[in-house]
Parts: structure tokens; sequence; C-alpha cells
């Protein structure tokens, strides 16, 4: 849509008259359905010994470009900043550092440039120049997908890393040569690259700094080195958790109750030492945190030594003194009620009968009276069981039960008869849950021979993804018991057998334990029973 000059130079008028007032676009007549028409562009495409330093680009009707700055990739990156203008029938890009010689420039403003009416996005706007006396015409394409979904990878950032060149920094620590950002449909590709040796690798870029941070961002890449000198159509990645890096402490806080340690990622496994022997507190894990409770009461400061492990071998050993802010006085004069969590089981739900209970709690229990704890089966018989902490902080606890329910189970606690070191105490807790029936239940069983030796199989949600069963097998699995409902199948190689994923090695190009998703949704019904399942 092409508005009248004269009533253009009358809103350019009265923008100015009024300073920062915003223009609007005249409302009423027909939709406008058709997209911006680029009809001129400085240096024009294609363009070869090009030296300035400002692109401008005029369009056939008024534009917004207000998103231009995330659409906008820039390939490979620019020396320096650029300044943006927006203009009603055009923008322009002023660079402060000049282009490097010799070297083919790609511009692709994706969505970044739409009418202003409608916000048609212009459609395929790509510039390429050239600052030598040839433009680069080689290409690469291809898909992201998440390894642990199989779904598309969107807003991945795909970088192509020069490696002809010797360098003694690390090769993930360089800003890419040339990189994408994959659509919604985890499709990349490279255009106008020139020819030479290069590394493949994708990850999400949450902080926009084009270098991969362990931290918090998937990861991949493609294990062989590329010598492009022709296109390439097609080269697949998989992004997945990839924080290989030693465990840090990433900071301590003294409260009142605990001392919180925290770490930089996950970890399998944490111990602690006292210095002094006569010392001792007792301590939770908490995902990333170490907490210690003052329990037993800690007059001073003492000196610990924590010893963290995580998932890939590596070890932190660090002495950390551990101190607690002074207590009031009036906290012992007015405990409060000791909440405890069943995170497995809620109340009212229709379960499978459970063999077990698994029960949290906010601070160390110090006294449980298992004689005031009951499991009732279909409201008449009280049936055996056995607790067991699972923390030497006791903040969980596992009850196991051989239930002989039929319909009905019920977990009774009653007020009083757990409490903590703060001396809270629990009110009456009552967890009662309807059973699912035998021919209310599916079963699902299978093999699966393309990874050898052991392998975990999951069941998850279709939808949330939400691991809903799992078991380690060899050469079949059987669930014999599942809720109806619709899932996929997760199959996990474990290659070392230590009955866990393992990520990638990008330094000794060792690629990651493989994963394989069923690619349809399986719909389990009631009574059903689905045997020799494949996954493909």
């Amino acid at each position: 849509m092409i508005y009248k000059p004269q009533i253009f130079y009358l809103l350019i008028i009265v923008h100015f008259i009024t300073g920062c007032a915003q223009f609007v676009p005249p409302t009423g007549g027909p939709k406008d359905e058709t997209a911006p028409e680029l009809i001129k562009v400085l240096p024009e495409n294609q363009t070869k010994n090009f030296k300035g330093n400002t692109v401008l680009m005029e369009f056939n009707e008024l534009i917004d470009a207000t998103t231009l700055r995330q659409e906008l990739i820039i390939t490979p990156e620019p020396n320096g900043t650029y300044n943006l203008k927006s203009k009603p029938y055009g923008i322009e890009l002023r660079f402060d550092q000049d282009f490097n010689d010799s070297t083919t420039y790609t511009f692709n403003f994706r969505n970044g440039v739409k009418d202003l009416n409608e916000k048609n996005p212009a459609e395929n706007l790509k510039l390429v120049f050239s600052t030598g006396p040839y433009i680069d015409s080689l290409s690469i394409k291809g898909k992201v997908k998440d390894l642990w979904t199989n779904l598309p990878a969107d807003k991945v950032t795909v970088a192509l890393l020069d490696i002809s060149k010797p360098d003694t920094i690390p090769l993930l620590l360089h800003k890419p040569n040339y990189f994408y950002n994959t659509d919604t449909t985890g499709n990349y590709e490279f255009e106008n690259i020139k020819s030479s040796i290069y590394r493949l690798i994708a990850f999400t870029d949450k902080n926009l700094n084009l270098i991969f941070d362990e931290e918090s961002e998937l990861f991949g890449f493609y294990p062989n080195t590329i010598k492009l000198d022709s296109n390439i159509k097609q080269i697949d990645l998989n992004v997945y958790p990839y924080n290989i890096s030693p465990p840090k402490i990433k900071r301590s806080l003294s409260r009142q109750t605990n001392f919180s340690v925290t770490l930089n990622k996950d970890v399998k496994d944490i111990k602690v030492e006292f210095i002094d022997e006569s010392d001792s507190l007792t301590y939770q894990i908490r995902d990333k945190e170490l907490l210690f409770f003052n329990h037993p009461p800690l007059l001073d400061t003492t000196l610990t030594k924590i010893i963290v492990l995580d998932s890939v071998g590596n070890i932190l050993e660090h002495e950390q003194k551990v101190y607690f802010n002074q207590i009031s006085t009036t906290r012992k004069d007015n405990p409060q009620v000791l909440r405890i969590t069943t995170p497995k089981i809620r109340t009212g739900t229709k379960i499978k009968l459970p063999n077990e209970y698994l029960l949290n709690f906010e601070y160390p229990i110090t006294n449980l009276d298992t004689s005031k704890i009951a499991i009732i089966s279909d409201t008449t018989t009280n049936e055996n069981f056995k607790t067991t902490w699972l923390d030497p902080s006791h903040t969980q606890l596992k009850i196991e039960t051989k239930a002989t329910a039929k319909r009905e189970i019920k977990l009774q606690i009653e007020s009083g008869s757990i409490s903590n070191y703060r001396s809270d105490t629990n009110n009456t807790y009552t967890l009662i849950n309807t059973l699912y029936q035998q021919d209310e239940l599916a079963s699902i069983s299978g093999s699966f021979d393309e990874f050898s030796g052991n392998k975990i199989i999951q069941i998850i949600d279709s939808q949330t993804y939400q691991i809903i069963e799992q078991q380690n097998f060899t050469d079949n699995f059987n669930f014999p018991s599942v809720i109806p409902g619709t899932y996929r199948l997760r199959l996990i190689e474990d290659s070392n057998n230590n009955g866990q994923w393992d990520t990638a090695k990008f330094e000794e190009n060792l690629t990651p334990e493989r994963i394989k998703v069923s690619s349809g949704s399986i719909k389990l019904k009631a009574n059903f029973e689905l045997t020799d399942v494949q996954i493909n």
C-alpha cells in the first residue's frame, strides 16, 4: 500500500512539530496484505570492492523496523558496532569501524522489516556484498534437534569456526566466523562462505555473546572437520546439556537457621569433613545448594572440608568456614507447625499400589515416633512397614511397605509424632488414595538392539516429556502396570554401564551417549497390552 506524497509530507511535518510524538498510520480502507518491497539499496546486492561503512535501504511503503536489531544476522560479525536509524520508508545502518578487507558479508534481515499497518514482514530480505574482488559462494545447511526430545531446536546459534590457522586459544572461546540462528523448524543455512577448514558447533546463546557458556546453555557439535570446497546440503546436529567444567562455589550465606553454600552446577555427591573432629553439624543437599543446620548448636565458627563429585568425574575440595547469625531469643518460645511433603503422591488422587512413601522435611528431624505412624489398607488392615532415613540430616524419610490394599490405601501420621531441632512438631497428617485395579492399567514391553549392552528405557509424557516410569535393561524391557495415557518412549545408551546418560567431550571429540525418542505417540488404554515394541 502506497500513500500519496502530500499526505506523507504533512505527517512528517506534524511529527517534527510534536517532537517525540509517535507516527500512527491512518486507519480505514482495505487491509494491506502485501509485504514491503525493496526498491533501492546501497550498496547494491552482490557489490564487489565495497569500501563504505553505511548501508541504506528504501522500501515502497511505510515500514516498522523496531525488531530489526533482534532479527538482523550479519556474517561474519563486523568490527565494532552499528547505529540503526529507522526512517518512514527505509533504514540506515552506519558502522563505526571499517569492514575487513577481501571479505564477503551477508546481511540476513529475517522478519526485521515489516509494513507499518499489518506487520507483514519483507520476504527473503538479504544483502550480500564483498570488500574484495570476488564474492564467496559456498553454503552449508541442516537441521538442529534437541537430543532429549527429538524436537526441532529453534533459536539455537549454529556457528562455523575457521581452524585453518594454528591458535593456542581453546576453540570454544573464539567467536564464530559465521553464525546463524535456527528457525522454528530447527533449520539453519549458511551462504556465501569462503573456502576453508571449519568446525561446526551449535549452542543456545542465552546471553547473546556468541560464545558457548557451559553452565546454562545446551551444546552440540559435528565430530568431523569440514574441509569446505563445495556446497554441503545437509549436516544435522543435536544439542544437549554440556557442563563438564569442574564444580565451583558460587557463594556462601550465613542465616540464623542455616549456612548455605551454593554450587555452580548439579552434582552427584557431596561429602563433608570437619577439621576439628569434635565438631558436628547436620547438612542437606538441595539441588545446587548445600545447607548446614545449626544442630547440634554451634557456639563459634567451625572449619569444614567440602568434597564435591559431579556426574563427569570432576572433584572439588574446598575448605569452608561455617557460622550462623545470632538466633533470636524469642524463637524457642514460638515453635512452628512442622511441614510434611510427599513429592510423588498427592492426597485424593488415584494411584497404583505404592510399595513406599517418600517424606520430605524442611529442617532436620530429631524425634520420630514410628508407633504413631500407620499404613491402612481398605480402611481396616494395618500394614507392617520399615522406615529409613535417606540422608544424614534426617530430612528425607522412606517408608517401605508390602500393602495388600485393593481399593484404598491411607498413610496416617498422628499429631506430635515428629519434631525437629527447632522444636517444631507436626499436626495430624493424612494421605488417602484410591487405587487402580489391574484391569484399569496397561502394559508395554519390547526390545531394542541398536544399542548394545546396558540401556535405560523411559516412559515419558507425550506433551511435557516428564518421566513417568524408568528401568534399566539389556535385552528386553517390560512395564506391566502403566496408568492409561498418551506417552512416548525414550531409549538412552549406557555404554559404560554407570546407570546414567553421559554427555560429550568436545576437546576429545567424543560424542554423547546416544538417545532415541519414539517418533510417534503411544496411546495406552485400560486393560491394554502392547508387546514387541520397537523404537524408531
